[in-house]
This record gives structure tokens, C-alpha cells and sequence, in this order.
């Protein structure tokens, strides 16, 4: 603490010690000084606001068990309630002091918001608990610590509860140069009695080891709707109540304030679904009802946001309202966000700095960690947050832009090849929404072909996953969203080339081929004949064409691309031999040339292996499609063995779903059956099935392959 802390601190000291001479002399009995200390203290002394508790505490029952067994046998530690302004820690706290008091035991209430008021009410309650005018005046000249009297006095009973409410400061707790974090000022360690702190900062390093964290999140929707129901009970079904916790996000504050509306007989709206229409067209100011900042949903955070720029964290509003530009409720992976470019968008120096204020964020509950289905941490901002605070940003095209940046630089993190992060590019979708709607609605925003950009990577990372339908519907949604780029636009033409393998894939050909052809006619008049993306356009036709049974003339296009990009990319080039590759396989489709065909592919194989290696997925690939080349030979057992080698590679390489590994497990099953094991390849054909329907949609021709051969085994018993 500073000189000029130290000064303010030492008069504030001696004023409130003035009054409460002047208060504890009124009161002060003849052998005040000799009164034991295990006397009876006044119950009326800082009683709890008990009246603010509702019926019923929702959804909290399991802090509420812990809470109550601590109540009973302290276990030598402080407790704090921690967490986002609005979910009720407050209330959680009065519950556990409603019930001490039923159970005859000295509860006290305190204010943590301000350090003044704090002194005041933990003297006057050491006072009640036996303390003299003399050792109040002992304070008062700084011949004893006040936080050393109190405990005095605390320490000789038992059974007792002490909350202090709302410490967003911890600093609050601070006394004559101990931090709070000591735990040897006003809170400490005791197995006298319990002491809840209620805090919207949970920060372990703020508070010190002998401070357990509690964190207080948002409720479920159902539980949510149990509150609204309290409140209502003839406003609606529970499901328009479930409906409408939702919208809420299940914060316990907006959820109060929707449920006093609703019992107003001076409100419109007297049901759920009226309640959920007015938020959509008096949002904010359904928001900003309330006594106070602390009890308002509009301002509550503003509060926290003022704490911490108090404290050293200046760029925390920008980060926020950076935050409050993905999708709300919807994690986000936190080892894919990029600290430096978090830090620039900020207005901070460095990623450091970054990280630091997205730990104080957390720590206050503005954003709330947790894990995926993998195990990987995720950040989510609670829905209300998200809107309150685009409602009141100042520069909404500035953070949506680092958002912006945000998400590409994330994408730019990944392997589409990589199953492993299959995951991330699926949470990827609702964020990206979002964004794609702030920028489409902005006129003629330059950012737009960004997201465009960050869609197409997606897009092609889900194709590639076997998220065929996904990738399909977001490319849809995201050419709307652009639609004024134009048709010759390069991230559009990008776009609808995906948009045409997605389709190929999906079992149309014939479709896909009529996009790429479109696309062909733009990229060769800005690219020319030769560039790679006019060269990639043709590799996708020729795909388009073979997938048709034209294989004449997808032959000839794959001729021509391996002649261009054997002369613009190199013979060793990745593209240049896939396409060798393709066309390989096509030659064997025709028995005549089955012999030529196995040795182009073992040729192209080897190739790969050389540059690429053995378990690369073009390597792979093409060792699959030599499996298939002996198959067309009738070498079964050959065919066989090739294709039982190369499925493990596939599925570590693809994914369990990828077309290839079910193309692969098709073709053994085929081979089974054509080896005379029907049982055995019915099995195989009865599991294979119902992933195909899902992955690919009950009319693909794999599917239908698939299901026509259960048929046959079936129909001959």
C-alpha cells in the first residue's frame, strides 16, 4: 500500500473508531470490560436480509449440501461464492444463513462493497460480541489491530456463520498492510465457525490458499423454468417456460425480473411467450429494470468491467465486447485462440497481456471456462452478456473485426486432414454464423470476403470429414451472405468449387459437374489455362465426369492436367501425381487395360511413398485403389490382403466416416461374399449400413450399393 493509501486508510480509521467510542460508551454497562466473552451476543445484531430469499432456492442443491455440511463442521477454510454478477450467490448465501438462524446459531450479515461501511459492521459486531470502549479506543490510536480483536472474540465461540456480501475487491478484505490473501486480516482460517464470501472475483492468487472457490454459474434451462413457474404459475406451459429460461440464459437475476413482470397487473405481457416477444423488441429496456447497477441485468457487468480496469486490467471492456462477438453460449477452444492477435485488436502490447486479461475475465465470471468432449479447454460467454454488451458498443465494426481475426487466425491453426480436429472445425459453425451475419448487413464492408474465406476453409475441412450435408448447408448460407462479392469474386469461385465437390460426394455428379464447368469459364479467363486453381477446377470436372461414367472424356481432362501441372508444378509435385493417380484408376475400368492400370498405380505409389510417404493420405489413397485394381482381376485373396493392410492407415488418416474408409469396408464385405462367407458379409453389410444412411444420405449410390446387397442376402435366406 502507498503512502497516500496509507494516510486515507488511517483517517478513515480513526473516524468510524470515533463513533463507535461515542456508540459503545451510550451502551457501555459498568463491567463492560470484564464481560466473558462466551457471553451471548445480540441476534439482532447484522441479521441477514432474509426477506429477499424466494420460496425456493432452484438448482442449487448441490452448493446448498456442501454449504450446510461445512456450516456444521467447519473445515479451517473461508469459502467463496464466485462467479458472473446476476447468478445468485447472494441468494445461495442467505439460504445457508436462513437455516443457521432456524437452527438457533449466530449468523452475521456484512457488506463487502465498500471498506468504510465493511469496519464499521465488523466492529460494531466485536462489540457485540464483548469488545470495551477501551479496546475500541485502542484501535482507534493504533495500539491494536481491529482484525486481531474481532478474532479474539470469534475464535472463543462456535457454531457461528459470517457472510460478507459482494467483495468484487478483494482488496476490500485488506487491513494495515495484510493482504487479503494472507488470510491473516479480517477473513481467516478457523474451525470456530464458517465464513462465506460472496465475490464476483474467483481468483485463487487474489484470495490465498485458505480460500475455496465455489463457482456459481447460470442454471439450466429446466431449472430455470421452475423459477419462472414459482413466480407465474399461470403464465404458460413449462415448456414456454423452458422456452423462455433459455432466451435468458438461465441467469437467475433476468429470470427474477421476468418473473415480477409477469405477476405485475401493469405489464402487457402476463405470459411466457408475451414476455419472450417483448424481449425481442424492448430488449433494452425490459433489461434496465432494477433498484440498483447491482441488481440491473444492463449494468451488473459494467461493474465488474469497472473493477477491473481499477485494477490493472485497462483493455478489459475490449476484450470483452472483442468476446462478445462470437456466438453466446457456445465455447470456444481457448488453445486456439491467438493471443497476439487478441493483444493487437486490443490496444495491448502483447500476447501476454492478453492472456492475463482473459484470466481476469474468467476469474470474474464474464467468461466461463469448461471442456469439450475431448477434453480440450473451451472459453463460452453467456448469451445475455453477448447481447447486452453489442447493444452497448461503441465500435462494433472494429471488434467484430478482431473477432474476425480471431477465427481466421484459429482455422489458420488446423489440418483438415488431421482427424483429431474434426471437433474444432465443427465449433467453429455457430461463431461463424454470427459473424457472417454482422458483415453481410454492413453494406459494403471489405471483411465480408474475409469470413467468406474463414467459411470457404471450413467448409472444406468438414467435406473432408465426412460432414458432407454441414459443409453443404454453410456454403449455401455463406454465397447468400455474399452475394454482392459477385459471381467472379475469387473467394466465391472458391467457394462453389467446394460447394461442387460437396455435391460429387453427396452422390450427384451430374449437378456438381454443371457448377464446376461455371466456375472453369471465370478461373481460366483471371488465372489463365495454367494456374493451380484453374488446374484444381479441371481435376474436380474430370472427378465430376468419371462419378457419371464418362470415362472417355474424364480421361481426357486428366491428361491434360497432368501435361499442364507436370510443366508449371514439376513431375513430383502432390498434385501432379494425384492426378496420375486418377487417371490410373480410371484406365481400370476397362478390362483391357487392368494390367497397364496396376502397374501406373504401383508406379504412382511408389512415387508417393518416395516424397509424400507411405502414410500420407494420397499414398493411401492410391495403395486403395491398387487393392481395387486386383480386384477387378479376380485376384480375391490378393485384393483382400491389400485392402485389409491399408484400412487401418485410412481410418488414421481420414476418420472413421470418411468415404474411403466406407468405400474400403464395402468392398471387403463384397469380397466376403463373393468368397462364399455370406454370413460374415451380411454382418459386415448389416453394420455398415446405418453409417452410410447417416454420413451420406439414404439415396447415395454407396448406400444404395449397400442396401441392394443386404437385399439379395436376405431375399436368399
Amino acid at each position: 500500500m502507498d503512502l497516500e493509501s496509507v494516510i486515507a486508510a488511517g483517517g478513515l480509521l480513526v473516524a468510524m473508531a470515533t463513533t463507535l467510542i461515542a456508540w459503545g460508551q451510550l451502551r457501555r454497562t459498568p463491567n463492560a470490560s470484564e464481560r466473558p466473552a462466551d457471553s451471548g451476543a445480540p441476534r439482532g445484531i447484522l441479521r441477514p436480509p432474509t426477506g429477499r430469499l424466494p420460496a425456493q432456492v432452484r438448482g442449487r442443491s448441490e452448493i446448498l449440501g456442501v454449504l450446510r455440511a461445512l456450516a456444521q463442521r467447519p473445515d479451517q477454510a473461508v469459502h467463496l461464492l464466485g462467479g458472473l454478477g446476476g447468478t445468485g450467490k447472494t441468494t445461495i448465501a442467505l439460504q445457508i444463513a436462513d437455516e443457521r438462524l432456524s437452527a438457533g446459531c449466530d449468523v452475521w450479515w456484512v457488506s463487502g462493497a465498500e471498506a468504510h461501511s465493511l469496519f464499521s459492521d465488523l466492529m460494531s459486531l466485536a462489540q457485540s460480541l464483548g469488545a470495551t470502549a477501551q479496546d475500541v479506543e485502542a484501535v482507534s490510536q493504533g495500539r491494536r489491530d481491529p482484525a486481531d480483536l474481532l478474532w479474539r472474540f470469534l475464535e472463543s465461540r462456535n457454531g457461528w456463520l459470517l457472510v460478507i456480501d459482494n467483495v468484487d475487491d478483494p482488496h476490500t478484505l485488506s487491513r494495515h498492510g495484510r493482504a487479503v490473501q494472507d488470510n491473516s486480516g479480517w477473513i481467516r482460517p478457523t474451525s470456530a465457525g464458517l465464513i462465506l464470501v460472496t465475490s464476483r472475483n474467483s481468483d485463487p492468487l487474489a484470495w490465498g490458499r485458505h480460500v475455496t472457490p465455489h463457482t456459481v454459474g447460470w442454471l439450466p434451462a429446466e431449472q430455470g423454468a421452475r423459477i419462472l413457474c414459482d413466480f407465474a404459475p399461470r403464465a404458460g406451459s413449462f415448456q414456454e417456460a423452458r422456452d423462455l429460461s433459455d432466451r435468458l440464459g438461465g441467469l437467475p437475476l433476468a429470470l427474477h425480473h421476468a418473473g415480477l413482470h409477469l405477476t405485475s397487473p401493469f405489464n402487457p405481457e402476463r405470459s411466457f411467450t408475451s414476455y419472450a416477444q417483448a424481449l425481442t423488441e424492448r430488449f433494452p429496456q425490459l433489461m434496465a429494470v432494477g433498484a440498483d447497477d447491482r441488481s440491473i441485468v444492463r449494468s451488473t457487468w459494467r461493474l465488474t468491467l469497472d473493477a477491473l480496469v481499477a485494477n490493472g486490467h485497462p483493455s478489459a471492456g475490449a476484450q470483452m465486447r472483442v468476446l462478445a462477438r462470437l456466438a453466446g453460449g457456445v465455447p470456444f477452444p481457448c488453445e486456439l485462440l491467438d493471443h497476439e492477435v487478441f493483444a493487437r485488436g486490443c490496444g495491448l502490447d502483447d500476447g501476454t497481456r492478453s492472456a492475463a486479461g482473459l484470466r481476469a475475465l474468467a476469474h470474474t465470471g464474464l467468461i466461463t471456462l469448461g471442456s469439450s468432449g475431448s477434453g480440450a479447454e473451451t472459453l463460452t460467454v453467456h448469451p445475455l452478456v453477448v447481447e447486452i454488451l453489442r447493444l452497448d458498443d461503441d465500435e462494433p465494426d472494429r471488434h467484430e473485426n478482431v473477432c474476425l481475426d480471431l477465427l481466421a487466425a484459429a482455422v489458420a491453426r488446423l489440418e483438415f486432414r488431421n482427424p483429431e480436429h474434426s471437433p474444432a472445425w465443427s465449433s467453429f459453425l455457430p461463431h461463424l454464423a454470427e459473424l457472417l451475419q454482422a458483415k453481410a448487413s454492413h453494406g459494403d464492408d471489405p471483411s465480408l470476403a474475409q469470413a467468406a474465406e474463414v467459411a470457404e476453409k471450413i467448409a472444406a475441412a468438414l467435406g473432408w470429414n465426412s460432414r458432407y450435408f454441414t459443409a453443404s448447408q454453410l456454403i449455401e448460407e455463406t454465397l447468400k451472405a455474399t452475394a454482392r462479392l459477385g459471381d467472379e469474386h475469387p473467394v466465391v469461385l472458391s467457394l462453389r468449387l467446394v460447394q461442387a465437390q460437396t455435391t460429387r460426394l453427396l452422390g450427384d455428379p451430374g449437378s456438381a459437374e454443371r457448377i464446376v464447368r461455371e466456375v472453369l469459364v471465370f478461373r481460366e479467363r483471371s488465372l489463365g489455362a495454367d494456374g493451380p486453381g484453374t488446374l484444381a477446377t479441371r481435376h474436380e470436372l474430370g472427378l465430376c465426369l468419371a462419378g457419371q461414367g464418362k470415362t472417355a472424356t474424364a480421361e481426357e481432362q486428366y491428361r491434360e492436367v497432368i501435361r499442364r501441372r507436370h510443366a508449371t508444378l514439376g513431375a513430383d509435385h502432390p498434385d501432379t501425381l494425384i492426378a496420375r493417380a486418377v487417371l490410373a484408376h480410371l484406365h481400370s475400368r476397362t478390362s483391357e487395360l487392368l494390367d497397364e492400370a496396376e502397374r501406373e498405380c504401383r508406379d504412382v505409389h511408389a512415387d508417393q511413398s518416395r516424397i509424400l510417404g507411405s502414410d500420407h493420405p494420397d499414398t493411401l489413397v492410391t495403395r486403395k485403389r491398387i487393392a481395387a485394381v486386383l480386384h477387378r482381376q479376380g485376384r480375391l485373396t490378393a485384393a483382400e490382403d491389400e485392402y485389409q493392410a491399408v484400412l487401418p492407415g485410412l481410418v488414421r488418416g481420414f476418420g472413421v466416416e470418411h468415404g474411403h474408409v466406407l468405400s474400403t469396408r464395402y468392398e471387403l464385405a463384397k469380397i466376403l461374399l463373393e468368397r462364399g462367407r455370406r454370413r460374415t458379409a451380411r454382418k459386415r453389410l448389416e453394420e455398415l449400413g446405418p453409417i452410410q444412411r447417416r454420413v451420406l444420405g439414404t439415396d447415395h449410390p454407396g448406400t444404395l450399393k449397400t442396401e441392394r446387397a443386404l437385399a439379395e442376402l436376405r431375399s436368399a435366406g
